[in-house]
Protein backbone atom coordinates (compact mmCIF):
# COMPACT_ATOMS: atom_id res chain seq x y z
CA UNK A 1 0.00 0.00 0.00
CA UNK A 2 1.14 3.14 -1.26
CA UNK A 3 1.52 6.89 1.05
CA UNK A 4 2.15 10.05 0.56
CA UNK A 5 5.65 11.35 1.59
CA UNK A 6 4.91 13.68 4.50
CA UNK A 7 7.20 16.40 5.45
CA UNK A 8 7.30 18.45 9.02
CA UNK A 9 8.67 21.99 9.84
CA UNK A 10 12.08 20.27 11.03
CA UNK A 11 12.53 19.28 7.27
CA UNK A 12 11.97 22.96 6.52
CA UNK A 13 14.34 24.72 8.78
CA UNK A 14 17.04 21.93 7.95
CA UNK A 15 16.51 23.06 4.32
CA UNK A 16 17.39 26.22 5.20
CA UNK A 17 20.31 25.48 7.63
CA UNK A 18 21.84 24.23 4.25
CA UNK A 19 20.09 26.25 1.61
CA UNK A 20 22.17 26.18 -1.56
CA UNK A 21 20.77 29.30 -3.30
CA UNK A 22 18.56 32.52 -2.77
CA UNK A 23 17.27 34.39 -5.68
CA UNK A 24 15.87 37.71 -5.38
CA UNK A 25 14.07 39.66 -8.20
CA UNK A 26 15.45 42.91 -8.02
CA UNK A 27 13.00 44.63 -10.19
CA UNK A 28 9.70 44.19 -11.97
CA UNK A 29 11.17 46.36 -14.56
CA UNK A 30 12.38 45.05 -17.93
CA UNK A 31 13.38 46.74 -20.99
CA UNK A 32 11.99 44.18 -23.15
CA UNK A 33 8.46 43.10 -24.06
CA UNK A 34 8.76 39.88 -24.99
CA UNK A 35 5.65 37.84 -26.08
CA UNK A 36 5.53 34.95 -24.41
CA UNK A 37 6.92 36.00 -21.56
CA UNK A 38 5.84 34.04 -18.55
CA UNK A 39 5.85 37.11 -15.96
CA UNK A 40 3.26 39.28 -18.76
CA UNK A 41 -0.30 38.41 -19.10
CA UNK A 42 0.35 38.56 -23.06
CA UNK A 43 -0.22 35.10 -23.09
CA UNK A 44 -0.97 34.28 -19.41
CA UNK A 45 -3.21 34.24 -16.03
CA UNK A 46 -1.35 36.75 -13.84
CA UNK A 47 -2.77 36.63 -10.15
CA UNK A 48 0.14 38.73 -9.31
CA UNK A 49 0.33 41.85 -11.06
CA UNK A 50 3.12 43.30 -12.43
CA UNK A 51 3.88 47.21 -11.35
CA UNK A 52 7.24 47.46 -12.11
CA UNK A 53 8.77 47.65 -8.60
CA UNK A 54 11.70 47.54 -7.02
CA UNK A 55 13.08 44.93 -4.31
CA UNK A 56 13.52 47.49 -1.52
CA UNK A 57 17.16 46.87 0.05
CA UNK A 58 15.70 46.83 3.61
CA UNK A 59 13.73 43.53 3.09
CA UNK A 60 17.35 41.86 1.49
CA UNK A 61 18.77 43.26 4.61
CA UNK A 62 16.33 41.39 7.05
CA UNK A 63 16.27 38.22 4.77
CA UNK A 64 20.30 37.70 4.91
CA UNK A 65 20.45 38.39 8.70
CA UNK A 66 17.88 36.00 9.38
CA UNK A 67 19.24 33.39 7.43
CA UNK A 68 22.71 34.37 9.02
CA UNK A 69 21.23 34.02 12.08
CA UNK A 70 19.94 30.79 11.42
CA UNK A 71 23.55 29.64 9.92
CA UNK A 72 25.51 30.97 13.01
CA UNK A 73 23.45 29.08 15.39
CA UNK A 74 23.91 25.83 13.67
CA UNK A 75 27.34 26.12 11.96
CA UNK A 76 29.03 22.84 11.51
CA UNK A 77 33.04 23.62 11.79
CA UNK A 78 35.30 23.55 9.22
CA UNK A 79 32.85 23.35 6.61
CA UNK A 80 32.49 25.98 3.27
CA UNK A 81 29.38 24.91 1.58
CA UNK A 82 28.49 26.54 -1.01
CA UNK A 83 25.75 29.28 -1.60
CA UNK A 84 24.71 30.74 -4.48
CA UNK A 85 23.29 34.37 -4.54
CA UNK A 86 21.04 34.85 -7.66
CA UNK A 87 19.61 37.97 -9.35
CA UNK A 88 15.92 37.87 -11.28
CA UNK A 89 14.09 39.77 -12.91
CA UNK A 90 12.18 41.67 -15.14
CA UNK A 91 15.36 42.50 -16.51
CA UNK A 92 17.98 42.57 -13.22
CA UNK A 93 20.49 44.58 -14.73
CA UNK A 94 18.13 47.38 -14.62
CA UNK A 95 18.57 47.49 -11.44
CA UNK A 96 22.56 47.56 -10.77
CA UNK A 97 22.54 49.88 -7.49
CA UNK A 98 20.80 47.32 -5.76
CA UNK A 99 22.55 44.79 -7.17
CA UNK A 100 25.72 46.35 -6.09
CA UNK A 101 24.21 46.74 -2.71
CA UNK A 102 23.11 43.71 -1.85
CA UNK A 103 26.69 41.86 -2.86
CA UNK A 104 27.93 44.62 -0.85
CA UNK A 105 26.01 44.04 2.22
CA UNK A 106 27.21 39.99 1.86
CA UNK A 107 30.84 40.48 1.58
CA UNK A 108 30.82 42.61 4.82
CA UNK A 109 28.83 40.40 6.60
CA UNK A 110 30.56 37.61 8.68
CA UNK A 111 29.14 34.54 6.59
CA UNK A 112 31.08 31.54 7.65
CA UNK A 113 31.38 28.13 6.36
CA UNK A 114 29.70 29.47 3.26
CA UNK A 115 31.67 30.04 -0.65
CA UNK A 116 29.39 32.71 -2.10
CA UNK A 117 28.81 32.74 -5.81
CA UNK A 118 26.80 35.02 -7.58
CA UNK A 119 24.55 34.50 -11.03
CA UNK A 120 22.10 36.36 -13.46
CA UNK A 121 19.44 35.07 -15.86
CA UNK A 122 19.73 38.31 -18.29
CA UNK A 123 18.54 39.78 -21.78
CA UNK A 124 21.61 41.47 -21.88
CA UNK A 125 20.50 44.74 -23.43
CA UNK A 126 22.68 46.42 -20.68
CA UNK A 127 25.31 43.79 -20.33
CA UNK A 128 28.08 45.67 -22.33
CA UNK A 129 27.29 48.11 -19.90
CA UNK A 130 28.04 46.53 -17.03
CA UNK A 131 30.46 43.57 -17.77
CA UNK A 132 33.38 45.33 -15.84
CA UNK A 133 31.97 44.43 -13.26
CA UNK A 134 30.39 41.13 -13.69
CA UNK A 135 33.65 39.88 -14.59
CA UNK A 136 34.81 41.31 -11.43
CA UNK A 137 32.48 39.72 -9.10
CA UNK A 138 33.22 36.21 -11.19
CA UNK A 139 29.26 36.27 -12.35
CA UNK A 140 27.81 33.04 -14.09
CA UNK A 141 25.50 34.32 -16.87
CA UNK A 142 22.83 32.55 -18.57
CA UNK A 143 21.78 34.46 -21.41
CA UNK A 144 18.40 34.45 -23.20
CA UNK A 145 18.97 34.39 -26.70
CA UNK A 146 16.39 32.50 -29.04
CA UNK A 147 19.23 31.99 -32.13
CA UNK A 148 19.23 34.31 -35.38
CA UNK A 149 17.18 37.17 -36.05
CA UNK A 150 14.33 35.43 -36.86
CA UNK A 151 14.08 32.93 -34.39
CA UNK A 152 14.55 36.35 -31.72
CA UNK A 153 11.57 38.06 -33.37
CA UNK A 154 9.53 37.30 -30.19
CA UNK A 155 11.93 38.97 -28.03
CA UNK A 156 11.25 42.62 -28.89
CA UNK A 157 11.89 46.35 -26.81
CA UNK A 158 8.72 48.51 -25.92
CA UNK A 159 9.12 50.19 -29.03
CA UNK A 160 8.54 46.55 -30.94
CA UNK A 161 11.98 45.96 -32.50
CA UNK A 162 13.60 42.84 -32.50
CA UNK A 163 16.75 42.64 -29.70
CA UNK A 164 18.68 40.80 -31.94
CA UNK A 165 21.18 43.06 -33.29
CA UNK A 166 21.53 44.74 -29.69
CA UNK A 167 22.15 41.36 -28.10
CA UNK A 168 24.38 39.73 -30.42
CA UNK A 169 26.46 42.80 -30.51
CA UNK A 170 27.04 43.17 -26.70
CA UNK A 171 27.58 39.44 -25.90
CA UNK A 172 30.25 39.24 -28.79
CA UNK A 173 31.71 42.74 -27.36
CA UNK A 174 32.01 40.15 -24.40
CA UNK A 175 33.22 37.67 -25.98
CA UNK A 176 36.20 39.16 -27.72
CA UNK A 177 37.58 41.76 -24.25
CA UNK A 178 36.73 38.91 -21.89
CA UNK A 179 37.43 35.08 -23.90
CA UNK A 180 38.77 33.48 -20.77
CA UNK A 181 35.30 34.92 -18.61
CA UNK A 182 32.96 34.21 -21.60
CA UNK A 183 34.50 30.38 -21.66
CA UNK A 184 34.03 29.55 -18.49
CA UNK A 185 30.77 31.67 -17.16
CA UNK A 186 28.53 32.40 -20.07
CA UNK A 187 25.75 30.39 -21.15
CA UNK A 188 22.78 30.43 -23.30
CA UNK A 189 19.23 29.57 -22.67
CA UNK A 190 16.64 29.58 -25.87
CA UNK A 191 13.13 29.17 -26.26
CA UNK A 192 11.93 26.77 -29.00
CA UNK A 193 8.72 27.84 -30.82
CA UNK A 194 7.80 28.16 -34.40
CA UNK A 195 9.82 31.07 -35.15
CA UNK A 196 13.08 28.73 -34.96
CA UNK A 197 13.65 24.67 -34.82
CA UNK A 198 16.54 22.74 -32.71
CA UNK A 199 18.91 22.23 -35.13
CA UNK A 200 19.41 25.77 -36.32
CA UNK A 201 19.86 27.08 -32.87
CA UNK A 202 22.50 24.56 -31.79
CA UNK A 203 23.86 25.51 -35.57
CA UNK A 204 23.80 29.45 -34.46
CA UNK A 205 25.40 28.71 -31.04
CA UNK A 206 27.97 27.01 -32.40
CA UNK A 207 28.82 29.24 -35.40
CA UNK A 208 28.84 32.46 -33.36
CA UNK A 209 29.72 31.47 -29.81
CA UNK A 210 31.06 27.76 -29.43
CA UNK A 211 28.63 26.77 -27.27
CA UNK A 212 25.78 24.78 -26.18
CA UNK A 213 22.13 26.60 -25.21
CA UNK A 214 19.62 24.96 -22.92
CA UNK A 215 16.51 25.01 -25.21
CA UNK A 216 13.47 25.12 -23.22
CA UNK A 217 9.53 24.91 -24.33
CA UNK A 218 6.92 27.56 -24.04
CA UNK A 219 5.39 27.11 -20.25
CA UNK A 220 2.34 25.65 -21.04
CA UNK A 221 0.69 26.41 -17.93
CA UNK A 222 -1.61 29.05 -16.62
CA UNK A 223 -2.48 30.39 -20.42
CA UNK A 224 -5.36 32.52 -20.47
CA UNK A 225 -8.43 31.11 -22.10
CA UNK A 226 -8.99 33.18 -25.25
CA UNK A 227 -4.48 33.43 -25.68
CA UNK A 228 -4.80 29.67 -26.18
CA UNK A 229 -5.47 29.15 -29.86
CA UNK A 230 -2.50 31.98 -30.15
CA UNK A 231 -0.45 29.87 -28.01
CA UNK A 232 -0.95 26.68 -29.94
CA UNK A 233 0.42 28.51 -32.88
CA UNK A 234 3.33 29.23 -31.16
CA UNK A 235 4.10 25.88 -29.52
CA UNK A 236 6.45 23.21 -30.68
CA UNK A 237 8.11 20.68 -28.78
CA UNK A 238 11.38 19.32 -28.78
CA UNK A 239 10.68 16.16 -31.07
CA UNK A 240 8.49 18.20 -34.07
CA UNK A 241 10.73 19.80 -34.40
CA UNK A 242 14.03 17.56 -34.90
CA UNK A 243 11.92 15.46 -37.28
CA UNK A 244 12.34 18.63 -40.07
CA UNK A 245 16.17 17.92 -39.38
CA UNK A 246 17.67 16.22 -41.92
CA UNK A 247 20.31 15.13 -39.23
CA UNK A 248 18.17 14.21 -36.64
CA UNK A 249 20.19 10.78 -35.67
CA UNK A 250 23.45 12.76 -35.62
CA UNK A 251 22.11 15.27 -33.74
CA UNK A 252 20.44 12.85 -31.51
CA UNK A 253 24.15 11.42 -31.23
CA UNK A 254 25.90 14.46 -30.33
CA UNK A 255 23.88 16.22 -27.96
CA UNK A 256 22.27 12.83 -26.58
CA UNK A 257 21.48 13.60 -22.97
CA UNK A 258 20.04 17.35 -23.98
CA UNK A 259 17.62 15.65 -26.45
CA UNK A 260 13.93 14.28 -26.28
CA UNK A 261 14.82 10.52 -26.24
CA UNK A 262 18.15 10.35 -24.58
CA UNK A 263 17.02 12.72 -21.59
CA UNK A 264 13.32 10.76 -21.57
CA UNK A 265 15.56 7.15 -21.20
CA UNK A 266 18.07 8.24 -19.12
CA UNK A 267 14.85 9.61 -16.53
CA UNK A 268 13.06 6.48 -17.05
CA UNK A 269 16.35 4.14 -16.34
CA UNK A 270 17.03 6.12 -12.97
CA UNK A 271 13.32 5.83 -11.72
CA UNK A 272 12.90 2.42 -12.81
CA UNK A 273 16.11 0.46 -12.06
CA UNK A 274 15.66 1.52 -8.37
CA UNK A 275 19.54 1.15 -7.82
CA UNK A 276 20.76 4.81 -8.71
CA UNK A 277 21.96 7.17 -5.73
CA UNK A 278 23.04 10.34 -5.44
CA UNK A 279 23.69 10.63 -1.95
CA UNK A 280 24.53 8.25 0.80
CA UNK A 281 21.68 8.81 2.74
CA UNK A 282 19.57 7.82 0.24
CA UNK A 283 20.90 4.06 0.60
CA UNK A 284 19.86 4.73 4.27
CA UNK A 285 16.50 5.82 3.86
CA UNK A 286 15.75 3.64 0.52
CA UNK A 287 13.96 0.60 2.59
CA UNK A 288 11.99 3.68 4.88
CA UNK A 289 10.49 5.14 1.71
CA UNK A 290 9.92 2.42 -1.03
CA UNK A 291 6.64 2.52 -0.48
CA UNK A 292 6.53 6.44 -0.11
CA UNK A 293 5.21 8.65 -3.27
CA UNK A 294 6.96 11.66 -3.43
CA UNK A 295 5.98 12.89 -6.42
CA UNK A 296 8.36 15.45 -8.22
CA UNK A 297 8.31 17.71 -5.75
CA UNK A 298 11.63 19.47 -4.08
CA UNK A 299 10.91 19.99 -0.77
CA UNK A 300 10.54 23.59 0.10
CA UNK A 301 13.94 25.15 0.01
CA UNK A 302 16.01 21.95 -0.50
CA UNK A 303 16.86 23.73 -3.58
CA UNK A 304 16.22 27.60 -2.96
CA UNK A 305 14.49 30.12 -1.69
CA UNK A 306 13.29 32.83 -3.94
CA UNK A 307 12.26 36.61 -2.99
CA UNK A 308 9.79 38.68 -5.21
CA UNK A 309 10.21 42.41 -5.82
CA UNK A 310 7.43 42.85 -3.34
CA UNK A 311 8.85 40.72 -0.62
CA UNK A 312 6.92 37.08 -1.27
CA UNK A 313 8.89 34.55 -0.24
CA UNK A 314 8.64 30.96 -2.56
CA UNK A 315 10.07 28.31 -2.90
CA UNK A 316 11.08 28.25 -6.33
CA UNK A 317 10.68 31.50 -9.49
CA UNK A 318 8.98 28.62 -11.65
CA UNK A 319 5.79 28.63 -9.59
CA UNK A 320 2.90 30.57 -9.17
CA UNK A 321 3.46 33.72 -7.03
CA UNK A 322 0.03 33.36 -5.11
CA UNK A 323 2.00 30.20 -3.80
CA UNK A 324 4.14 32.10 -1.45
CA UNK A 325 4.85 30.62 2.17
CA UNK A 326 6.41 33.45 3.87
CA UNK A 327 6.51 37.18 3.27
CA UNK A 328 9.41 39.94 4.75
CA UNK A 329 7.58 42.70 6.33
CA UNK A 330 9.17 46.07 6.62
CA UNK A 331 10.62 45.09 10.13
CA UNK A 332 10.48 41.13 10.19
CA UNK A 333 10.86 38.00 8.26
CA UNK A 334 7.76 36.33 8.18
CA UNK A 335 8.02 32.34 7.71
CA UNK A 336 6.16 29.86 10.01
CA UNK A 337 7.94 26.23 9.05
CA UNK A 338 4.64 24.83 10.16
CA UNK A 339 2.72 26.36 7.72
CA UNK A 340 4.76 25.91 4.75
CA UNK A 341 5.03 22.16 5.51
CA UNK A 342 1.29 22.15 5.79
CA UNK A 343 0.84 23.59 2.84
CA UNK A 344 3.12 21.34 0.84
CA UNK A 345 1.59 18.43 2.27
CA UNK A 346 -1.93 19.86 2.08
CA UNK A 347 -1.26 20.14 -1.72
CA UNK A 348 0.52 16.37 -2.22
CA UNK A 349 -2.36 15.01 0.02
CA UNK A 350 -5.17 16.65 -3.08
CA UNK A 351 -2.87 14.62 -5.74
CA UNK A 352 -2.51 11.60 -3.76
CA UNK A 353 -5.81 9.36 -4.72
CA UNK A 354 -4.10 10.29 -8.76
CA UNK A 355 -0.92 9.58 -7.40
CA UNK A 356 -2.01 6.35 -5.73
CA UNK A 357 -3.01 4.89 -8.87
CA UNK A 358 -0.79 6.38 -10.90
CA UNK A 359 1.97 3.76 -13.03
CA UNK A 360 4.93 5.91 -12.55
CA UNK A 361 4.51 7.38 -9.01
CA UNK A 362 8.10 6.32 -7.84
CA UNK A 363 9.81 8.15 -10.36
CA UNK A 364 7.26 11.14 -11.00
CA UNK A 365 8.58 13.89 -12.78
CA UNK A 366 5.14 16.43 -11.53
CA UNK A 367 5.91 19.63 -9.26
CA UNK A 368 2.94 19.81 -7.87
CA UNK A 369 3.50 23.79 -7.11
CA UNK A 370 3.13 24.13 -11.07
CA UNK A 371 -0.45 22.19 -11.98
CA UNK A 372 -2.62 24.83 -12.94
CA UNK A 373 -5.73 24.00 -10.84
CA UNK A 374 -3.67 22.88 -7.14
CA UNK A 375 -5.84 25.15 -5.36
CA UNK A 376 -9.09 22.94 -6.37
CA UNK A 377 -10.05 20.43 -4.72
CA UNK A 378 -9.51 18.12 -6.99
CA UNK A 379 -6.53 18.74 -9.06
CA UNK A 380 -5.45 17.35 -12.11
CA UNK A 381 -2.19 15.85 -13.33
CA UNK A 382 -0.96 15.53 -16.59
CA UNK A 383 1.61 13.43 -16.35
CA UNK A 384 -1.08 10.67 -14.96
CA UNK A 385 -0.12 7.01 -16.58
CA UNK A 386 -2.23 3.83 -16.86
CA UNK A 387 -0.60 0.49 -16.61
CA UNK A 388 -1.48 0.22 -19.96
CA UNK A 389 -0.25 3.55 -20.57
CA UNK A 390 3.17 3.12 -18.89
CA UNK A 391 3.71 -0.47 -20.34
CA UNK A 392 3.34 1.35 -23.79
CA UNK A 393 5.54 3.54 -22.77
CA UNK A 394 8.56 0.83 -21.91
CA UNK A 395 7.77 -1.47 -24.72
CA UNK A 396 9.27 2.16 -27.22
CA UNK A 397 11.97 2.25 -24.41
CA UNK A 398 13.11 -0.88 -24.71
CA UNK A 399 12.76 -0.98 -29.05
CA UNK A 400 14.95 2.47 -28.51
CA UNK A 401 17.80 0.63 -26.48
CA UNK A 402 17.18 -2.52 -29.03
CA UNK A 403 17.95 -0.52 -31.80
CA UNK A 404 20.87 1.39 -29.79
CA UNK A 405 22.55 -0.65 -27.56
CA UNK A 406 25.48 1.54 -26.93
CA UNK A 407 23.53 3.97 -24.91
CA UNK A 408 22.77 1.78 -22.21
CA UNK A 409 26.61 1.83 -20.90
CA UNK A 410 26.36 5.65 -21.82
CA UNK A 411 23.39 6.71 -19.69
CA UNK A 412 24.92 4.21 -16.86
CA UNK A 413 28.59 5.62 -17.19
CA UNK A 414 27.20 9.58 -17.44
CA UNK A 415 23.98 9.92 -15.97
CA UNK A 416 25.15 11.69 -12.66
CA UNK A 417 25.21 14.88 -15.11
CA UNK A 418 21.39 14.15 -16.29
CA UNK A 419 19.49 14.04 -13.45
Amino acid sequence: MYDILQIDEKIIRNNLINLKQVVFEVTEKCNLNCRYCGLSDQLYLRSNERKNRDLPFNKVKLLIDYLLSLWKDNKISDTNFQLVVSFYGGEPLINIPLIRKIIDYIEKSDIEGKKIQYSMTTNAILLEKHIDFLVEKKFNLLISLDGDERAQSYRVDQSGNNSFNKVTHNVKSVMHKNIEYFNQSVNFISVLHNRNDVEPILHFFKTNFSKVPKIILLNASGISEDKKEEFRGMFQNMSQSLMKSQNCEEIEKEYFFSMPKGYRLSKYLYGASGNIFYYYNQLYMHKLEENKISTGTCTPFSKKLFVTADGKILPCERINYDLEVGYINDDYVELDYKKVADLHNSFLSKCSQQCIHCATNHFCPQCVYQIDDIKSKFPNCSYFKTPEMYDKEKENYYDYLRQHPQYYEKILNEINFVI
